[in-house]
This record gives C-alpha cells, sequence and structure tokens, in this order.
C-alpha cells in the first residue's frame, strides 16, 4: 500500500507538506505525457472545427501574398480575446510548416490540461487526490474533439493558474503583481479561460477571507482588492480591442436547451454508450465523495463549480456569435467538482485504495479508446484528402458535406474543406467569420450563397425545410468549376458533373465543359 503511486496519491501529508514533491512532479510529467499520445498517433488531428482553424491560419500566415487567397479573403491583425493558438501558429508555423505547428499545438493541449488539474488538486488539497484520477479524462472532452481549441488551450492555462493563485494565497503582493500579465494573457487566449480563472480566483479569496474570520464585509472588500489586479490587462485589452465591422447579438438561443445533455455527453467521442458510462462514473464518484465523511473539501473550488453550474444552467447557447457556449462549460463544471474533494486522513484506507485503482483503470480505458478513436478519424480524415490532390491549385470549389437530419454524427469532419485552402490554396465555404472573434473577411460574391459557413452542411435527403444534396448540386453557382462532396456513396453521380477522384466515402467532381457556357 505504500508504493508508488500509492504513496503520491492516498497517504495524507504533515503539515509540512508532501514528503515526496519529486514523486509527484514524476506522476504529473508521466500522466501529462501519456494524454500526448492520441494526438500523437493519428496521421491528422480529427477535430470538428479545427480544418476550418487550419484554413484560416493559411491566410493568416500568407499576408496577402498569393493571389487567389487575396482574392477571396482579408486578413487584418488586431486585438480580440481570442488569439491563443492564432499567435501560436504565427509564431511557430514559420519554423516547422502550418500542419505540423498546429498539430504541435493543438495536440499539447490535453498534457497541459491534465498538468493543471493535477497542480490545481496539490494546491488545493496538499497533496494529489484521487478523484483528480477521475477528471482526467476530461482533457479529451466534447469541446476539445469538436475543435474549440483556444478554449481548450484557455481552459488548461487557467487550471494552471488557478494552482498559482491558491498557492500565493499568503504571498498577496507578489500575487497582485505577477497576475496583471497573466489575466491578461489569459483573456488574450480566450474570453471565456479568462472568465472562468477570475470566477475560481474570486471564490478562493471569499473562502480565505471568511476561513481566516473577518466577516462578510471584511471578506468582501479583501476579494474585491485581490482579485482587481485580474481586471486591469483585460480592460487595457478591450480599449485596444480589434473594432468588430458588424454588430452581433451579444446573446442568443440558437437550439432547443439541452443543458443535462450537454453535462451527460461532456466525454462524448465514438462510442456513445460508453461516453456516457464515463459521465456515470465520474457522478458516481462525486457521490461516493460528498456522502463518505471524512473527505477534505475545497470550498473555494466547491463554491466555483457550483457558480459556474448555476451561471451555465442559465446562459444561452449562442454568447457575440459563438455557438455552443453553454456546451463549453459542461466538463469545466464537471472538472471543478472532481477536483474540489479529496480522501482525507479519516476516510477508510480500503476505499481510497478502490478509488485509486478504479481511477487508474477509468482513465486508463478513457486514453485508450481516445486514442484508437483518434487514429481511426485521422486516418479517415488523410484518406479523404487524398481527393483534392485532382484539384487544380488556386480554384474556385464548392465543398459538401452531407450531415445526419435530426441525429447526433461522430464524424468530424465538417470543416475538413479548410486543409484543402491550407494545402492546394482551394477556396474554402466552410470557413466562417465572426465579426467579435475571428479576424478574417471573406469576398468571392462569385459563389454566394456558397461562400461561407454553414453552406457546406446539406443531406442525403430533405431534413426539415433543408434541401437534399442533389437540389443543392443543382444550384451550385457556375463560377465553382470543381465540387468536393463528403460522406457519400462514391457511385453517386450529379447532372452537369464528372467524378475526378474519389476516396471510400467522398468524390471530387468536375463541372463539365458544357456546364462552363
Amino acid at each position: 500500500m505504500r508504493g508508488w503511486p500509492f504513496s503520491i496519491l492516498v497517504e495524507a501529508r504533515g503539515a509540512d507538506g508532501p514528503r515526496d514533491p519529486y514523486g509527484e512532479l514524476a506522476l504529473i510529467m508521466l500522466l501529462s505525457a501519456l494524454a500526448a499520445l492520441p494526438a500523437m498517433l493519428a496521421p491528422v488531428l480529427p477535430l470538428t472545427d479545427l480544418g476550418g482553424h487550419v484554413g484560416r491560419y493559411a491566410v493568416q500566415l500568407d499576408a496577402g501574398h498569393s493571389m487567389a487567397l487575396r482574392l477571396w479573403y482579408s486578413f487584418e491583425w488586431g486585438l480580440l480575446p481570442n488569439l491563443g493558438v492564432d499567435l501560436l501558429v504565427q509564431l511557430l508555423a514559420p519554423l516547422m510548416g502550418l500542419e505540423p505547428a498546429v498539430h504541435l499545438i493543438v495536440g499539447s493541449i490535453p498534457p497541459l490540461t491534465v498538468a493543471g488539474m493535477l497542480l490545481l488538486s496539490r494546491a488545493a488539497h496538499g497533496r494529489i487526490g484521487v478523484n483528480a484520477l477521475y477528471a482526467l479524462p476530461l482533457a479529451i472532452s466534447l469541446p476539445y474533439l469538436y475543435g474549440f481549441v483556444n478554449f481548450a488551450l484557455a481552459i488548461a492555462l487557467a487550471l494552471h493558474a488557478a494552482a498559482l493563485w491558491i498557492a500565493l494565497e499568503h504571498r498577496p503582493v507578489l500575487r497582485a503583481a505577477l497576475f496583471v500579465p497573466i489575466g491578461f494573457l489569459l483573456w488574450l487566449c480566450h474570453l471565456v479561460g479568462w472568465a472562468v480563472f477570475s470566477l475560481i480566483a474570486g471564490m478562493t479569496a471569499l473562502a480565505a477571507g471568511w476561513r481566516a474570520g473577518r466577516g462578510v464585509i471584511g471578506t468582501t472588500v479583501s476579494t474585491g482588492l485581490m482579485t482587481a489586479p485580474l481586471l486591469l490587462g483585460p480592460i487595457v485589452g478591450m480599449l485596444l480591442q480589434h473594432p468588430a465591422k458588424e454588430t452581433v447579438a451579444l446573446l442568443a438561443n440558437n437550439d432547443a436547451p439541452r443543458k443535462i445533455s450537454w453535462l451527460i455527453m461532456a466525454l462524448t467521442d465514438r462510442w456513445l454508450l460508453w461516453d456516457a458510462a464515463g459521465t456515470a462514473i465520474m457522478a458516481f464518484v462525486l457521490y461516493i465523495s460528498l456522502r463518505t465523511r471524512g473527505f477534505a473539501l475545497n470550498a473555494g473550488l466547491m463554491a466555483s463549480a457550483l457558480a459556474l453550474l448555476a451561471l451555465y444552467l442559465l446562459m444561452p447557447d449562442t454568447i457575440m456569435g459563438s455557438r455552443f457556449a453553454d456546451m463549453r462549460l459542461g466538463p469545466v463544471i464537471l472538472t471543478l467538482f472532481l477536483l474540489a474533494i479529496a480522501p482525507g486522513p479519516l476516510v477508510d484506507p480500503r476505499l481510497t485504495r478502490w478509488l485509486l485503482i478504479g481511477g487508474l483503470v477509468f482513465a486508463g480505458a478513457r486514453l485508450a479508446t481516445n486514442t484508437v478513436s483518434m487514429v481511426l478519424s485521422g486516418r479517415q480524415f488523410a484518406e479523404t484528402l487524398t481527393a483534392i490532390e485532382a484539384a487544380p491549385r488556386g480554384v474556385n470549389l464548392v465543398s459538401l458535406y452531407i450531415d445526419e437530419c435530426e441525429v447526433w454524427n461522430t464524424d468530424r469532419r465538417r470543416h475538413i474543406m479548410g486543409y484543402g485552402l491550407a494545402r492546394r490554396h482551394l477556396f474554402d465555404n466552410g470557413q466562417w467569420q465572426l465579426p467579435s472573434g475571428q479576424l478574417i473577411s471573406i469576398h468571392n460574391p462569385r459563389l454566394a450563397p456558397f461562400d461561407k459557413d454553414p453552406s457546406a452542411i446539406t443531406f442525403l435527403r430533405p431534413c426539415g425545410e433543408l434541401p437534399a444534396v442533389a437540389d443543392v448540386v443543382a444550384v451550385v453557382p457556375r463560377a465553382a468549376r470543381f465540387l468536393w462532396v463528403i460522406r457519400i456513396d462514391p457511385r453517386t453521380r450529379f447532372p452537369g458533373w464528372e467524378p475526378l477522384r474519389k476516396t471510400n466515402d467522398s468524390v471530387l467532381y468536375r463541372r463539365l465543359q458544357t456546364q462552363l457556357h
């Protein structure tokens, strides 16, 4: 029972802190390195929105040199709270190439998240709590697999910042000085990452003030003074922020409320029953921890989890034009709940041991299935992308992705056409422009309404008021000489188009010469 990692994760510590800090560091490094396996082994990172990001990065890096890209897109640098990966790509891509840089940066987010979870657990409880093992699979959660990369990076950094914030509780002057630039960098990476960290910082400061017996007024005042430095950087950033060229609604609801569903689907990857079971396992561990006497509870993290849960239940699904704003918070809420609780010295060692074994098995099983899923999807991406090799460089292309109608679709190629933009400077009608969160502008009126997202999404058969793919193809503007249809039977033919290159379930078509006149 005293072997590694049991002594690191289980045994109670004295007032002097952990007995084996090097062992804890080794454990953090090992678990973080293992979290890199899924992305490392995938030939192409198969994240839903990532193709769109890669296309935008290509325009960003091109800086107006390509005539084709200059004709269709504009990119103007400015300050926005959504630039984390964009800035890292700008730094690394000239050194190693666009796609390798994106693979490295985005593939590093799960290891960074795992390290942040373990460090935050250690800061909150004086040691790494066993319950933290059950949070580790959330490093590869639905928002990450959806390709919300700036958000995912910001949340990973917010966990590290929260651990440092708690560790510096007794050094307020140093903390205030450090968190002016840290707050700005979090805001620059992604607004929600800064907001989540600020909530954790405020709640842990409130808990510390209340624990010190300062009373309601004293605690409120001290918390306000401690967290005020977090606002300085973002205030300066907002004053210098890139002005939006068009307005967008601050709050909106674009989907039916799915609050409970998003929490259940926090781990959604490929095998939905297994993914939902994973959430149930985490919920069961939380139930045991809250019902069993002797578990240590960090009041600041628990208050943060409860506050974020309340906000999640009340908030709309779209903020400043950004969809799935509520869905993104589900894994963060579950993470904070799990990190807030850890077995104390009075908990039966047998229960702690079983929680340890269960946590290692659960985290290992999730890692294994995420790795298999990522490799399978990555190979599918790579095979599908061979179709665009037959298209001439720099041509107008309309891409269509056949989605499921009102059924959850685990295929993640909805924005794969962005790789065509990056690799061959093909027009990507799956690109989106968001005045409040993107620096790219799209101008290709000859292809309207097939000039931007969501024009790439269609269905095999009519879906409500939305037409079937055959009807969509029939109205593709003549300016498009090539058509790429993904998730279709390769034997499918469309009037006026001839197949040029086929893959397992996609076809690149060329418009027949008689249709060009």
